[in-house]
């Protein structure tokens, strides 16, 4: 069974991916004991929080107004962070969950992209996509040195 979702729905699902992925990164800095780490972690929740801004300022009477994409009725849900957030997540949690939701992140923002005929707002998606992918790549770096070799 399919259903038609709108480039707005998307847009509201990112803006709260952003604000999940903003707290993940929070406190995952708070729970750091490396400087470097934190100091990381602080970066990406600051960026995560600049996506959510930038989402929230998009037109919504715009995005209406874009083409309707014929989905699989599950194609969103499968960007969701297998593990939700919780406050009380232990560092080699947070990493393994921030890995997933920034996979997800990419994904998702590459096939945003796919459903609006606007190409400005595709090149928005695919930057955010591109993104996301850096920060997976600096998240498996830390779970290569920290969560793997200190279990």
């Amino acid at each position: 069974m399919e259903r038609f979702v709108t480039l707005d729905e998307i847009v509201k699902f990112a803006v709260e991916r952003e604000e999940t992925a903003f707290k993940l990164y929070t406190r995952a800095a708070e729970l750091s004991t490396s400087i470097s780490s934190r100091k990381m972690f602080e970066e990406l929740a600051q960026e995560e929080s600049t996506h959510k801004d930038v989402f929230v300022k998009i037109d919504e009477d715009k995005a209406d107004h874009h083409k309707l994409c014929t989905l699989p009725e599950s194609s969103v849900a499968k960007y969701l962070a297998d593990v939700p957030f919780k406050p009380d997540m232990s560092y080699s949690q947070i990493i393994a969950s921030a890995l997933k939701t920034e996979e997800n992140a990419y994904q998702l923002y590459k096939t945003a992209a796919g459903m609006t005929d606007d190409p400005k707002l595709q090149k928005v998606l695919m930057n955010f996509a591109d993104v996301e992918l850096g920060h997976r790549r600096r998240l498996e770096a830390i779970y290569d040195e920290r969560v793997l070799t200190e279990g």
